[in-house]
Order: structure tokens, then C-alpha cells, then sequence
């Protein structure tokens, strides 16, 4: 006798296929007010950060609406290519648990309650998330198989968030801070490919198409030359930025950055193989630390000014 189905909640499903574990990444709007730290806002004068934070923190949860509108359409142009995958194969909408019919309109509602209050938020942060779900969407439809162009998009979004944050608390950040986060995006796209051919191998593409453009020699230099630009890129916004102390003590946030980033490449080419590279950030105990690390020194080095 064969056990009863499991019963599935349509509002959890929804959610699930909505990839809420994604959202941290939409924390980077927050990088404009935290890097205002001393500028913008004083610590000790809440009138001064209250009314940046709430509304960074507003555009952040319109970025999380808007991201999971990109991931449902994203999920119903690759259902079938998922349907085979170890792991995506279980994505609510791969599973059928979801039709493609009602991904679309959960994600056309989405855009809806997401978009038009960016824009009443700020005209340009609206602007610029009207503009990324538009390329995501060009991506999920096509673009997302033509190599290299693929990963810069990806950088492209990273970029929008950053932009975004700033514009909405009208503050300025140093151009330095976006071409890091350019290429600190750069490496993380490329990693995932990576990882994707070592588990794979010469049947890659057939889970990920742009992967048939990709040597892996191609593959691996490209994650290499990503992972020393992004580092190099960082220090020296820790240096040459305005936006941070000019005695370069931000420079003692570095090797916090640089440990994460060796581990990261330590555990993706170790012999644990993983498509899904960017969870090593949220479960290894030494980049935990070497983030909390950062974060408690960078806070310091910021609020002392």
C-alpha cells in the first residue's frame, strides 16, 4: 500500500517558486547608505538615517518582488530543461506543481505592485527597475544562451541594485564601489558556470545552453582574471574613495574580503561538486565569520568618522 500524496499548499508553493532564498542578494541597495555612513547621516541623529533607511528599505522589498516576477518567467522558459536537472527538477514549476499559466500572472502581478511604487519612490530608482526586470526578461527569453554576454548581464543587475539605492536616498557613491561590484558579480556568474561544468562535464549544455560556447580552459580563466579584479578593485576603493575615511583604514577590511574570496574558490574546486556554487556563502562557517568580520570592522571604520 503506497502512501497518500503529499498535500501542497498553493500560497507556500507559490512562494517557494518565488526563490525568497535569492532576496539577500537584493541587499546591495543598501550600499549607498551604508557607505554614506559620516556623509549622508549621523549616527547619533536618527532624524538625519530614519528617512533613508525606510526608504531603502522599501526599494528593497519592491527589488524582492520584482526579482521573484524574473525567476517565475525565468523557471517557465526552462521547465523543461529542469524537469532533467538533479536539483532544479524540484522548482515547484519543473514539478508541475505550478502551471505556466499561473506563474506568468503571479509574475505580470509582481512587476504591477512592484514597479509603479518604485517610481513614487524615486523617478530614476523606478526607472531602474523597470529597466532590469526589461533586460532579465530579454535574458530569460534568449540571451541567457549566448556566451559571455549572459554573465554581463548578470553584472548589469548587480549594477542596477547599487545605482538604485543610490538614487533613492539621493546620494552619491564612488564610481570605484560599482566597477567592484561589477566584477564581484562577474566572478559569482562565472562560478556558477564553472561549477556547472565540472559536475557535468561535455553534457553541461544540455542544462545550461551558453555552456556549449564555454571551453572550460575559457571557463577557468575567466573565473580567475574576475576573482583578482574584483579583489584589486575593492582595495582600492578602500583607498582612493571618497566616500570612505581618506587615513585608509577601510584598507583593514581587506583581508576579510580576500579570505572569503580564497575560501570560496577553495571550496568550489574542491572534490564536493555543487551546481549551485552561491549557497556556499550562506552555509560555510569561515565566510559566515569572514562576512560578520567585515561587517563589524567596516561599521566601525565607517562611524567613526
Amino acid at each position: 500500500m503506497t502512501g497518500a500524496p503529499k498535500r501542497r499548499v498553493p500560497g507556500l508553493t507559490l512562494l517557494t517558486a518565488m526563490r525568497p532564498y535569492q532576496w539577500p542578494k537584493n541587499g546591495i541597495v543598501f550600499a549607498a547608505l551604508v557607505f554614506s555612513a559620516g556623509e549622508a547621516w549621523q549616527v547619533r541623529e536618527p532624524d538625519t538615517w530614519w528617512p533613508l533607511l525606510w526608504r531603502t528599505a522599501a526599494l528593497f522589498a519592491l527589488w524582492c518582488l520584482a526579482s521573484s516576477a524574473v525567476y517565475l518567467i525565468n523557471d517557465v522558459r526552462d521547465r523543461e530543461l529542469d524537469s532533467v536537472h538533479p536539483r532544479k527538477s524540484r522548482r515547484p514549476i519543473a514539478r508541475g506543481d505550478i502551471s505556466p499559466r499561473a506563474a506568468l500572472a503571479a509574475a505580470l502581478v509582481l512587476l504591477a505592485v512592484a514597479i509603479p511604487p518604485a517610481f513614487l519612490l524615486d523617478a530614476m530608482a523606478g526607472a531602474v527597475l523597470a529597466g532590469y526586470a526589461a533586460v532579465m526578461i530579454s535574458y530569460s527569453a534568449g540571451l541567457k544562451s549566448v556566451p559571455v554576454l549572459d554573465i554581463i548581464i548578470l553584472c548589469t543587475g548587480v549594477v542596477a541594485r547599487a545605482v538604485g539605492g543610490a538614487t533613492v536616498i539621493d546620494v552619491q557613491i564612488s564610481p570605484w564601489l560599482y566597477v567592484c561590484s561589477s566584477f564581484a558579480a562577474l566572478f559569482f556568474a562565472t562560478s556558477k558556470r564553472w561549477a556547472e561544468y565540472r559536475q557535468f562535464g561535455p553534457d553541461a549544455h544540455t542544462h545550461r545552453p551558453s555552456l556549449a560556447g564555454y571551453p572550460g580552459e575559457l571557463l577557468n580563466q575567466l573565473l580567475n582574471i574576475s576573482a583578482a579584479t574584483a579583489l584589486v578593485t575593492y582595495a582600492l576603493y578602500t583607498i582612493e574613495s571618497k566616500n570612505v575615511p581618506d587615513d585608509g583604514r577601510m584598507a583593514l577590511t581587506i583581508p576579510f574580503v580576500a579570505f572569503a574570496l580564497f575560501r570560496y574558490l577553495f571550496l568550489l574546486n574542491g572534490p564536493r561538486k555543487t551546481d549551485a556554487p552561491d549557497q556556499i556563502m550562506f552555509t560555510d562557517p569561515q565566510i559566515i565569520l569572514a562576512a560578520l568580520s567585515f561587517v563589524a570592522v567596516a561599521g566601525g571604520v565607517l562611524l567613526s568618522r
